[in-house]
């Protein structure tokens, strides 16, 4: 009988703060994850419009209404990925894959 009263005051008194202290490195975790996400669907869409000014268009106008659409269908398709892909880090190993990506198209043809 002892024994079920040592492990039942023992997590008693330690479960409110360690519960609270849980909660909060979850949120912290999970915002700094979509921040980060953010961030990197930020840069590839920066990365898109750079090299949209490398496609063979005469008018700069098409041009940049090509990026643009590119980028309002696929920055919130990487910010969705990127943040639903919590387990393993995933998303935000796709968003680095896709970010490198564009990276590289950009500088090579140059």
């Amino acid at each position: 009988m002892s024994r079920t009263q040592k492990t039942g005051l023992a997590g008693s008194s330690s479960g409110p703060d360690a519960k609270k202290n849980q909660k909060r490195q979850t949120v912290l975790r999970r915002s700094g994850l979509l921040a980060c996400v953010c961030a990197l669907s930020f840069i590839t869409a920066h990365l898109i419009m750079v090299l949209t000014r490398l496609l063979p268009l005469e008018d700069a106008r098409l041009k940049t209404d090509l990026g643009g659409m590119v980028i309002a269908a696929l920055v919130p398709v990487l910010v969705l990925a990127g943040f639903a892909g919590r387990r393993h880090s995933w998303g935000l190993i796709l968003g680095v894959v896709v970010c490198a990506s564009i990276a590289l198209a950009s500088i090579l043809p140059s």
